[in-house]
């Protein structure tokens, strides 16, 4: 027998020194939203029944989510990696094709997504939520995905439609209406 095979049968057991043990990044990205979400539903509770059944339902889908998955990282945390097989380096896990997404960006591409953003916030807070939504949704396609116009006019009336029903029609809410008030 190989010193590589008896190592990755040593390490199968769940009692070996390479057996299961708490992946520490999940833990604490997993504990810190978990104590967000309960921070905001505790703080949602005080509001107004309209004004909180939104962030409640938000924040208590939250809690759910980040309880569950930290018992999932504490009780049932992955198995070692599995022995190298000869799987094609083509072949790569969704994992390491985001890790060369990212790393292959350039300054640009990071500064032109951060104007996208940037430039929608400030329409939001000076137009509001529908006049900066509908701009930002029409130059983003049009500009950044050079989609045609109209399918990027449909797609912004689309959606300023099912925001404006969903929040001003069905919840009632209020949106931004920056500082022209045209919400």
């Amino acid at each position: 027998m190989s010193t590589e095979m008896i190592h990755s049968i040593e390490g199968d057991g769940e009692g070996g020194s390479r057996g299961r043990h708490v992946h520490k990044p999940d833990l604490i990205i997993t504990s810190v939203l978990l104590v967000v979400f309960v921070v905001a539903f505790l703080m949602a509770t005080g509001w107004r029944d309209l004004a909180a059944y939104f962030p409640l339902g938000v924040s208590g889908v939250g809690v759910i989510a980040s309880a569950s998955l930290l018992v999932r990282v504490l009780f049932f945390p992955p198995k070692p990696a599995a022995p190298k097989t000869n799987v094609p380096e083509a072949a790569k896990s969704v994992a390491e094709q985001e890790y060369e997404f990212f790393k292959n960006l350039s300054t640009r591409d990071w500064i032109t997504s951060l104007g996208w953003l940037g430039g929608f916030f400030v329409a939001l807070s000076v137009f509001g939520i529908y006049l900066a939504m509908v701009a930002f949704t029409v130059g983003y396609l049009r500009f950044q995905t050079a989609k045609s116009w109209w399918f990027a006019a449909i797609y912004a009336a689309l959606l300023g439609g099912v925001i404006y029903v969903v929040f001003a029609i069905a919840l009632k809410l209020p949106l931004p209406g920056g500082l022209l008030g045209l919400a």
